[in-house]
């Protein structure tokens, strides 16, 4: 089908833009989010929808939503368009405003986020000439307004943020010494790949009216222009610091979540057998994160070529440490033995490699789950954040060490610190399901009800905990509900036994374990 609109032409079978005959370069995200727009010109598209329909329902951020609306507006507003053809509806979302006419293409369209199947695929690896690894330049921010008082505050920040993305280990950054050549020249994202080698660039601006500082941040992919993130922060100028480490926390979830699935959201298409070793890793990454058993399957499939082609590759060992021990505590396998002696190996792999890297130290530590030694998991996770202060998930393991090692008020900081360092987070159930265990503990099962919910209701949430919800319900004597949730579980895993659950919780917390073992006697799970 093509869509035409104003000077355009939509072809959604050829995948092309046009505008008076000239072809418009459109990122392929971009391109589905114009789609999907277009071909729904009767009705709001909100938030939720884009997510489904352009990234396939993996989790985004609102700034990366917001960050294809603006690229989409300066495609169409830069070929002539007076008017925006987009109107953000406040609080609903997006309906494109343009009088739209179908005209028949040869070629019927595939729908929008619909892949084809593994052996179809043809299409050639997307070349990175960068280098091996994903690579990142943090640029001096600029300055404008008044900005008497600090000095260098435009290079101050980017020091500490490239200080904080070494910490993790596992992508490039290059030293401000040759970033900081950049100071005050205008930028070409082309001219900055060739000379400094990177994929990514982060660059900023920081601004003072009055007694307000804002600073704005963004992330490009060097390779094609595109803004990956955006974030805008302000304060009163005398909490300058707070805004400091604020963007400071932010950038490590960004490298941790938005450039890996940004990586492999570019590979979408491209056969296993093209695939290089980081490439292999990033879309292993992309199927571990959904927590599912067939999609646990297949990223030990992509992790274990990732470690093929690259042995010393040590985020693929975290990696497959990851999907093995998923294996072994979701009770995914039958041999439980093995899934743990291969996450075990593969994390010792992992930190030999590079032994302060924050996420194989968060996986040595939850390995020691299925020892049934939360304690002895503790100093992992304390290795994970001294690593990387930031790091989301040594935040989240030391929260639920800490609620079965009877730490409640640690585990309560803990699990605080992790969802406002990462609100949409793969782990969130997990954070705000600790939450739960910390309330029932204060005999406040109201608000023991509520978290359980948020835990349960978040769109990734496996089966388990949707039973603690029931079980959260049944101690706040609220039957109905209790049901409810217990015929959701088995909604979503038909094959969740009482032993399945209850294994969930360590047998070393008597108390939480045993409250488990009645709810399932108590709710007739079987």
């Amino acid at each position: 089908m093509i869509y035409a609109f104003g000077n355009f032409l939509l072809d959604d079978a050829r995948r092309e833009l046009t505008a008076e005959g000239r072809n418009i370069h459109v990122q392929p995200q971009v391109f589905d989010l114009l789609l999907l727009l277009v071909a729904n010109t009767d009705r709001v598209i909100n938030r939720d929808e884009i997510v489904e329909k352009v990234w396939n329902g993996r989790i985004v951020s609102d700034d990366a939503i917001s960050s294809r609306i603006r690229d989409l507006r300066r495609i169409l507003s830069g070929t002539g368009t007076k008017t925006s053809l987009i109107r953000t509806i406040r609080g609903k979302g997006f309906r494109f405003e343009a009088e739209v006419s179908l005209r028949h293409a040869p070629q019927a369209a595939s729908p929008i986020g619909l892949a084809p199947q593994s052996d179809q695929l043809q299409f050639e690896p997307r070349q990175n000439q960068i280098g091996d690894r994903p690579s990142i330049a943090v640029l001096p921010f600029q300055r404008n307004g008044d900005l008497e008082g600090f000095t260098a505050i435009e290079e101050a920040i980017p020091r500490e943020l490239i200080a904080t993305l070494a910490s993790l280990r596992w992508i490039r950054v290059v030293s401000h010494g040759s970033t900081f050549q950049f100071r005050g020249t205008h930028l070409d994202l082309a001219e900055i790949r060739r000379i400094l080698r990177v994929c990514y660039c982060m660059t900023g601006i920081v601004e003072v009216t009055g007694r307000r500082i804002t600073i704005d941040t963004e992330i490009s992919d060097t390779r094609t222009g595109e803004v990956i993130w955006a974030l805008r922060k302000s304060a009163d100028i005398d909490d300058i610091q707070t805004l400091r480490a604020e963007i400071s926390a932010n950038i490590v979830m960004v490298a941790e979540l938005e450039i890996p699935q940004h990586e492999a959201s570019q590979l979408e298409f491209v056969s296993t057998d093209n695939l290089d070793a980081w490439s292999a890793m990033h879309l292993g990454f992309r199927h571990m994160s959904r927590f599912n058993s067939q999609d646990n399957v297949i990223a030990e499939q992509l992790l274990t070529r990732s470690t093929e082609l690259d042995p010393t590759l040590a985020r693929a060992h975290s990696g497959l440490a990851f999907v093995h021990f998923q294996n072994a505590f979701m009770r995914y396998s039958s041999d439980l033995s093995a899934e743990a002696r291969k996450a075990q190996e593969n994390a010792d792999k992992s930190l030999a490699l590079q032994p302060r890297d924050p996420f194989g130290n968060f996986m040595m530590g939850r390995i020691q789950w299925l020892n049934d030694d939360p304690e002895g998991s503790k100093s992992w996770f304390r290795q994970s954040v001294e690593a990387s202060p930031n790091y989301t998930w040594g935040h989240y393991g030391s929260s639920w060490a800490n609620v079965f090692t009877e730490q409640f008020d640690q585990a309560l900081i803990d699990a605080d610190n992790a969802i406002g360092l990462s609100p949409i987070d793969p782990f969130r159930p997990g954070m705000t399901g600790n939450k739960m265990w910390i309330y029932i503990d204060r005999d406040d099962y109201q608000k023991a009800v509520h978290w359980a919910e948020v835990a349960a209701r978040t769109p990734w949430s496996h089966a388990g905990m949707a039973m603690f919800a029931a079980m959260s319900h049944w101690l706040n004597k609220d039957e109905e509900q209790a049901n409810w949730w217990k015929a959701e579980a088995l909604r979503r895993d038909p094959g969740l036994t009482a032993k399945r659950w209850v294994s969930l919780v360590p047998e070393v917390s008597t108390r939480f374990h045993s409250l488990v073992r009645q709810a399932s006697g108590a709710l007739e799970l079987h």
